[in-house]
């Protein structure tokens, strides 16, 4: 364990020495705090509208349903853009610098370097989510509007860092396979992007091939983690993904070591 962490740490250090992290950083907190004040301009004009036309049904609106639960499922878009720019040099930058050579004749196991690479990945995504923990926090400080379901909060953190280390695992994983970073970013992005976008395809097909689309989509699934539900199928869903993009890492590494 002290090899992984070892690994990590390295790849912390590299990642904050490189203007790649600060960028990927600021731009998820300027997209999300964009999205953040749409959100809630936009229930406030509601609230105004409804207490001038039916006051009566001004309990209705609420900051969890009208603001949080949107911030966070709309939030879980920019890890598609987060995420290649995170994992793209992990592995690739090593391949084109001649260092990953290196790191293989080294006593170091492929799963060591998978997850220490991978932890590093996820470390990033912990700080996106807390990030975005910093909204709820502003809502519940500043509102007079009410207040913040905060198991809804915590449940639509949980997704939002469930999606990144998913979405890592598959960066990870294309990075293993190129020793360019732009390739790998782009077909991690397309992966990415598609795994978002095939639950559009669900709403022009019915019975099986619908519920085969809407299982495969990213998108359904962090649904429920944005309205408070934790769903089992959901969390294997993640979970699975990452397992899969850690295996596929090891063996990646595995059969290069022998080449």
């Amino acid at each position: 364990m002290r090899t992984t962490i070892a690994i990590m740490m390295k790849e912390l250090r590299v990642a904050f020495t490189t203007p790649v992290a600060y960028v990927v950083l600021a731009g998820s907190t300027f997209v999300t705090s964009f999205l953040f004040l749409r959100l809630l301009r936009r229930f406030v004009e509601m609230v105004r509208m409804t207490q001038s036309m039916r006051p009566q049904d001004l309990y209705r609106l609420n900051l969890t349903d009208y603001v949080i639960s949107p911030l966070v499922y709309n939030v879980a878009i920019v890890l598609v853009f987060a995420i290649p720019f995170i994992t793209m040099r992990l592995v690739a930058e090593e391949k084109r610098l001649r260092t990953f050579e290196l790191l293989q004749t080294c006593p170091v196991r492929p799963s060591q370097i998978a997850l220490g690479k991978y932890l590093a990945s996820l470390v990033m995504v912990l700080i996106i989510t807390a990030i975005l923990f910093l909204f709820p926090l502003l809502v519940q400080a500043y509102t007079k509007m009410g207040s913040v379901d905060w198991v809804t909060v915590g449940s639509g953190l949980l997704g939002v860092f469930l999606l990144g280390a998913a979405f890592s695992a598959v960066g990870l994983f294309i990075s293993s396979l190129s020793a360019s970073q732009i390739i790998a970013a782009f077909i991690t992005w397309c992966v990415l992007m598609l795994l978002w976008m095939i639950g559009w395809a669900a709403a022009d097909n019915t019975g099986p091939t619908r519920a085969v689309l809407l299982n495969v989509s990213a998108m359904e699934h962090v649904r429920s983690f944005a309205s408070g539900v934790l769903d089992l199928k959901d969390l294997v869903y993640f979970i699975s993904m990452a397992f899969l993009g850690l295996f596929l890492t090891h063996q990646t590494i595995e059969a290069q070591r022998w080449r």
